[in-house]
């Protein structure tokens, strides 16, 4: 008969985090004033920048698995959202030869879910949920690519451009005219990552 002071219970099982086998950029460059969350992915095999005050949210990525990626000063990556390059299966799946690198410029914010594979993004410009910018694809500076819109690979959007539905574009006058709109934008944008700063737990230092 079995000894009922026994323990009953199993010792758990050891689980090795998925995240752990992910490829480690070939350099990884942290400003300390950057805001990384605990459950944010920087994974890839080229080198990856991230500048001054940018923030990363729970489950938000950046990956360099065929190019560079820089993440500018003040960028906010929402949750699920993905910034930079990934397999080269991908790129010739969709008959692309390569893979250009990644710049998000001053105070970029991605969006939930959004995936930004551009070769540049523009100051103050606003990547919206679920949107898609395709590989090569340079946006000027205080754009705005509504939800879910999608940017055609190796495509051009000037400064202050809004991008909305299949391929409609048009040009927001008032921004461009409007000089005290812009810093207005960016002041704004400067007390959010200061909320941010209070509200999510930085995992900084495990990145450094």
């Amino acid at each position: 008969m079995a000894d009922p002071t026994a323990s009953t219970k199993r010792p758990a099982p050891t689980v090795k985090r998925a995240s752990s086998a992910l490829p480690k950029p070939s350099s990884l460059v942290i400003d300390p004033s950057a805001i990384i969350a605990q459950h944010a992915v920087i994974t890839g095999t080229q080198p990856i920048t991230i500048g001054p005050h940018a923030v990363l949210h729970p489950h938000g990525k950046v990956t360099s698995g065929t190019a560079p990626v820089v993440v500018g000063e003040g960028c906010v990556v929402f949750e699920k959202a993905v910034v930079g390059v990934g397999l080269r299966d991908s790129f010739a799946a969709r008959g692309e030869s390569r893979a250009d690198g990644v710049v998000l410029g001053r105070n970029v914010v991605v969006e939930t879910g959004a995936v930004v594979e551009a070769a540049e993004v523009g100051e103050g410009t606003v990547v919206e949920a679920g949107a898609r910018l395709g590989a090569g694809v340079v946006v000027g500076k205080f754009c705005t690519i509504t939800a879910s819109t999608t940017i055609s690979p190796h495509s051009h959007l000037p400064d202050y451009t809004v991008a909305y539905g299949p391929s409609e574009r048009r040009i927001d006058t008032t921004m461009r005219a409007r000089a005290d709109l812009r810093e207005t934008k960016m002041l704004m944008h400067g007390k959010q990552i200061d909320v941010f700063r209070k509200l999510i737990p930085n995992n900084v230092a495990k990145w450094q």
